[in-house]
């Protein structure tokens, strides 16, 4: 009894002991540098004290160890503490996580997944990860090293038009958003990358979901969703400069300046760059200029920011790729041919491209975000947003003849003869503005993401004839020989719920409804107008369980639909050449253009995944079912400016796994591996073909079934591997990346009974991308520079290392292959 009296009194004072003076130094846990003039506070008590510019405080008051420490800065996430913990640590160090984008906080935690708790398949790349490593690729390219991801560039060195695929689909057929705002084309669906040069410099997070897009960051989506955070705000003021210079006569030039907080409100952000390259293949160069324009304001309820970025781009177009037997020469791979055929592994006739080929665009991006915090459980977000496209690209047009450009006694001319050496004009002018508005609302263990999207695109179509030889004298200069408008009205809303049952359970509830609207009309010569509307409801549920502090499953079933594109509709560029709307036609021979041919998609998605977390290490693992009807797919062919054609297939299935691993040994070496294995084939499908006999001039259409046949460009297995090695002010990071085969049409394995049973049909014997391997090794050294910079950092990287000749991608006969060894080197400067 004497001695639990004893414990007793030795425990009162422990709790009840006083503190005089408390010291200690606040860090941003990122990068480990000061965070200057936080506020320190006491919690309940009218007790605190300001950081001084090296993130060191002192607080001297009559304290408690069950006090709570609470520390605060404008641009980090709030942090509490038990006052005895921190007197118990060793070093007294607080670090502060930074915000991000502090305007979009409804957004990011919302869409935003955390590993352990919710129960959707991602995964997601953080500015300090980017900066690493980030040189001049394009965003396609850093995230081909995420699990089921791949990507590919026309001119070869992943500079100019660059396509990401994940899990196989086509980024048509992935939601890409920045700043929750939609990037992919209304009409087309494409995301262009280059409109948007050297975003990464201004990257706050990314994250990649696979499987069905959530409806909180925008637009349906089958393949998978990408939500970019762009946010490059900094503390303190700050300023860099930086320069490279590699192979293909690549170099890259750019300035950003960051005010820091100015008056704990205002912040500023600005950069500038340029990226030059002749490419890889034949006058395939690129002249890629951005800005990025960032202002926001703090105040105690509303934060309120603004966003202006983009650039006017200038390339040479290599959108055509080539045979592939070329893909093993050093020399033939580099060609660039607007027109080739071959025969018996050698080209009969070649068209090079011209210099003349190349494309001038330039799309300007206006944000206007705010957030309004209008209780301790509601807040506000809003999101407004402009974006003015215009732009054009000349290509060959010399097979062309009279009446392909309607230069036909039908429309007034008296051509002699046709015209040769061609070149035509392909312009657009694109108009899009937006209203994106969420509420968040807290209540008993969850939250409900409430929220809607507004959407307007207009565009303007037209080709014209920039050159020619033998054209009528009285063409006028302005004459078109298409013309028409497009556009799309959209409308959707969301309910997003995030429930926790109990400390182990959390449930993931969303519906959406989608509303479209196509229009196309005042097209010159047909006089085409029509509008077709569609309407979805895509719902998802998914449930996490956490069988312990380390070790979580879930299972998530999503169902989503989505339109075709506006070409799938009617191509009325090629209205000259034969092209016709898609639609069922009335007993009158005019068009039903409320039926129409080709039909939205649908896909069920199933997934079951596992993660097991703990420090230094992270395991997940997924399997997913995925099932479609009238799926759509790439049919083998491309169009006139080298994009797949598209047309559903009845049924298709996709099923597969995906495992991902991390494993830090110690405070310089980390390992990174994910690889995935599966399968993509038509359960139910057939084709219809028009062939065209060279020797005779007759045509046909054949009808062949491609059930059990796997769908072009999706790899059977895909896998990553990443080395990261950091040694005092050196870092190395060596990465792998193997891509299983895959075929480039719908035909797979039957291409040569196909060939046999339909002569001259495909017009190529081999329809299978190879299996590749490529490795990577980047290295930087940085140190300080005093008085001159704060930091002066040298980087080189080496792409290719081993020089392996390999195809990227391949869309029927065409083949795109990626550039040998290459390297690029650097400095920059920070002040």
């Amino acid at each position: 009894m004497k001695n639990l009296i004893i414990l007793f009194f030795a425990f009162t004072l422990c709790v009840h002991a006083q503190t005089k003076e408390l010291s200690g130094r606040i860090l941003n846990l990122s990068d480990r540098s000061p965070v200057g003039f936080a506020n320190v506070s006491i919690q309940g008590k009218n007790i605190g004290t300001t950081a001084d510019q090296n993130g060191s405080f002192s607080l001297k008051a009559d304290l408690s160890s069950g006090d709570i420490l609470v520390i605060k800065h404008v641009g980090f996430e709030s942090k509490t503490l038990n006052l005895a913990e921190f007197i118990n640590s060793p070093k007294h160090e607080i670090f502060l996580t930074s915000k991000i984008i502090t305007s979009q906080t409804i957004l990011v935690k919302g869409s935003i997944g955390e590993k352990g708790v919710t129960p959707l398949t991602f995964s997601k790349l953080d500015q300090s990860t980017i900066r690493k490593t980030y040189t001049d690729q394009d965003i396609p390219e850093m995230l081909s090293y995420l699990p089921s991801t791949s990507f590919y560039s026309e001119n070869g060195n992943g500079i100019g038009y660059n396509y990401l695929s994940i899990r196989g689909f086509d980024q048509r057929r992935i939601s890409v958003s920045i700043n929750g705002i939609p990037q992919n084309d209304p009409e087309d669906h494409n995301v262009y990358w280059i409109d948007f040069p050297d975003l990464l410099e201004s990257t706050e997070l990314i994250q990649v979901q696979r499987g069905a897009g959530s409806g909180i960051v925008g637009y349906p989506a089958v393949g998978g969703s990408i939500n970019i955070i762009t946010s490059a705000f900094s503390d303190k003021p700050r300023m860099e400069f930086s320069s490279s210079i590699g192979s293909f006569n690549t170099r890259k030039y750019i300035a950003e300046y960051s005010s820091g907080l100015i008056s704990d409100k205002y912040s500023f952000y600005a950069k500038v760059s340029q990226i030059l390259s002749s490419g890889y293949r034949n006058s395939a160069w690129v002249d890629l200029k951005s800005y990025h324009l960032s202002a926001v304001r703090y105040d105690d309820n509303l934060t309120s920011q603004i966003n202006i970025y983009g650039g006017p781009i200038g390339d040479g177009l290599a959108y055509t790729g080539l045979p592939k037997f070329a893909i093993g020469d050093k020399t033939l791979r580099r060609a660039n041919y607007s027109d080739w055929g071959e025969a018996g592994g050698q080209y009969t006739y070649t068209v090079e491209r011209r210099p003349s080929e190349i494309e001038n665009f330039s799309q300007p991006h206006f944000e206007l975000l705010n957030e309004l915090k209008l209780s301790d459980n509601v807040t506000l977000n809003s999101a407004l947003f402009l974006v003015l496209g215009s732009g054009y690209f000349d290509y060959d047009g010399s097979w062309a003849d009279t009446s392909y450009f309607r230069l036909t006694q039908q429309y007034g001319f008296h051509p002699t003869q046709n015209p040769s050496n061609a070149m035509i004009r392909a312009m657009v002018d694109n108009r899009q503005w937006g209203w994106i508005p969420r509420v968040s609302i807290k209540h008993y263990n969850g939250e409900l993401i409430l929220g809607g999207e507004l959407r307007v695109h207009r565009s303007n179509h037209w080709g014209s004839i920039v050159y020619a030889d033998n054209l009528p004298s009285d063409l006028s200069e302005n004459f078109r020989f298409y013309s028409y408008q497009g556009g799309k009205d959209i409308i959707n809303f969301f309910a997003h719920e995030n429930y926790e049952v109990n400390e182990r359970t959390n449930i993931l509830a969303e519906a959406q409804l989608a509303y479209n609207k196509y229009y196309l009309y005042n097209e010159k010569f047909v006089n085409t107008d029509f509008t077709v509307p569609n309407l979805f409801f895509n719902p998802r549920i998914g449930i996490n369980y956490k069988y312990s502090t380390e070790w979580s499953s879930y299972l998530s079933f999503a169902r989503v639909s989505r339109e075709p594109r506006l070409t799938n509709y009617y191509n009325a560029d090629e209205s000259s050449y034969g092209e016709v709307p898609q639609f069922a036609k009335n007993a009158d021979g005019s068009y039903n253009f409320s039926d129409p041919l080709v039909k939205p998609e649908t896909m069920n998605d199933l997934e079951l995944g596992t993660s097991y977390i703990r420090k230094g290490f992270n395991l997940s693992l997924t399997f997913y079912y995925m099932l479609f009807d009238n799926e759509i797919v790439s049919q083998g062919q491309v169009d006139q400016f080298g994009q797949p054609i598209t047309g559903n297939m009845e049924r298709t299935i996709h099923y597969g796994g995906e495992l991902s691993l991390g494993y830090k040994l110690n405070d310089n070496i980390e390992l990174i591996l994910n690889g995935s294995a599966s399968k993509n084939y038509i359960s139910k499908g057939r084709t219809f073909v028009s062939f065209t006999d060279a020797a005779t001039g007759d045509e046909h259409v054949f009808d062949i079934d491609l059930t059990n046949n796997s769908i072009s460009g999706f790899p059977g297995a895909t896998v990553n591997g990443i080395v990261k090695l950091n040694y005092d002010n050196l870092f190395v990071q060596l990465s792998g990346k193997f891509v299983g085969s895959f075929y480039t049409d719908n035909y797979g394995a039957n291409l040569p009974s196909i060939n046999a049973m339909y002569p001259g049909l495909t017009g190529y014997p081999d329809n299978k991308v190879d299996s590749y391997f490529v490795a990577n090794i980047f290295a930087s050294y940085g140190f300080a520079w005093e008085p001159v910079a704060k930091e002066l950092k040298i980087f080189l990287q080496v792409n290719n290392l081993f020089d392996n000749l390999y195809a990227a991608y391949g869309i029927g006969k065409e083949f795109f292959p990626a550039a040998g060894r290459n390297f690029l080197c650097g400095i920059k400067l920070g002040l």
